[in-house]
């Protein structure tokens, strides 16, 4: 049985988040072993200030540190974060202020992109049979993992599944987005990754998360809770109950079918509150199946880099996978090769900002929003 905790906790107060992730922890059973060396992987997209809810909140590694200090365990920060500057993964971690909390814990600040790897294989797996992941998650006794409640431009969602991409360091990242060009490739692609990392404990941050054009451009909502899970897929069910996105999470979709997971051995522990999260304006899951394959390519969602709001920072075209962003000069806002485009919107989620807007073909915009205005009066959205 997959048990997922659910605990209320409607601020960032350090006293209150503490308590919350404490009781979590306790709801599903798990013990950490005294003197134990720790990895901690948080959500951290890009340097964002934590009001921003793009990345983990401090004020929850705040109170992972404090508990496992309290058990004498020495802790490691890792992840490898999408930010295209030449500080990388460490500069994003002074601004999100995780820094900060390294530094009162003494817990060393890792860049997965800097550490040495270790070719994995995995015959189970359904998209990569091996890849390359950091020495270190083989080397520690536990990770824990920290993601965001957050909607997603690419997979719907992002949560404890989808935040393990942070693993793969560096370039490798567009590599795989390049590779992994269907969505339910990528979707085997992470549940490939989380197979392989095997993080022992996963702790939502659901305190604030995002709706709408999530990663990184949404719509701050404020969930109030804080979840913990042992297996990360059985957290990525409950979520998705939670956000309203139910059967609409991709790799929730291949977990069951691949039977990485049952519903009926998820328990949940706590109140499972419900929500209407706003879907990404990228989103065609509203499409009828039969529609999709036939629609997918006109009714796609593209980036459009808006003028007014682009400051030529060129991280949208550093970024992009398959080179569609094109750079035109210094003094022009850079446009979309849509025959290029994989639709991976890496443009949209790096973007810091907000100058990178999603926009379907008028045309076919109209009956994607009419089919979708029919489902909610009908009630089966």
């Amino acid at each position: 049985m997959h048990k997922v905790s659910i605990v209320k906790c409607k601020t960032y107060n350090e006293n209150e988040v503490f308590k919350a992730v404490e009781k979590a922890i306790k709801d599903i059973g798990f013990n950490i072993k005294p003197n134990s060396k720790v990895l901690l992987k948080p959500n951290v997209l890009m340097g964002a200030k934590p009001e921003k809810a793009i990345t983990t909140n401090p004020a929850i590694l705040d109170a992972v540190c404090k508990i496992l200090k309290k058990k004498k365990c020495k802790i490691l920060i890792g992840e490898s974060c999408g930010l295209v500057k030449e500080g990388g993964v460490l500069e994003a971690y002074e601004e999100a202020g995780i820094t900060k909390v390294a530094n009162k814990y003494n817990a060393k600040l890792l860049s997965f992109s800097k550490e040495k790897l270790r070719k994995v294989h995995n015959n189970a797996a359904a998209f990569a049979k091996e890849m390359y992941l950091p020495e270190i998650l083989f080397n520690v006794d536990l990770v824990i993992s920290l993601p965001k409640m957050k909607t997603h431009t690419l997979m719907l969602y992002t949560g404890a599944v989808k935040v393990l991409f942070g693993c793969i360091p560096g370039g490798k990242k567009q590599e795989y987005h390049a590779l992994a060009k269907k969505k339910e490739d990528f979707a085997n692609l992470l549940l490939d990754i989380w197979q392989n990392v095997k993080p022992g404990l996963t702790i939502m941050d659901g305190i604030k998360g995002m709706d709408g054009n999530g990663p990184s451009n949404g719509n701050i909502v404020k969930p109030g809770i804080i979840m913990a899970s042992e297996y990360a897929v059985a957290m990525d069910i409950v979520a998705e109950r939670i956000i309203g996105f139910e059967g609409e999470v991709l790799t929730n979709s291949m977990a069951l079918k691949r039977e990485l997971i049952d519903k009926k051995d998820v328990k949940v522990i706590g109140d499972e509150p419900r929500f209407k999260f706003r879907k990404p304006s990228s989103a065609a899951s509203g499409l009828p199946p039969w529609l999709t394959g036939f629609f997918l390519k006109k009714a796609m969602a593209y980036p459009y880099p808006n003028p007014k709001k682009c400051k030529k920072c060129w991280n949208c075209v550093k970024v992009c996978p398959v080179a569609a962003m094109k750079k035109t000069s210094e003094k022009d806002a850079p446009y979309c090769d849509k025959k290029l485009c994989i639709a991976c919107y890496c443009c949209h989620e790096m973007c810091p900002f907000d100058a990178i807007e999603l926009k379907r073909s008028f045309l076919f915009a109209l009956p994607i929003k009419a089919y979708n205005r029919i489902l909610n009066l009908i009630g089966k959205k």
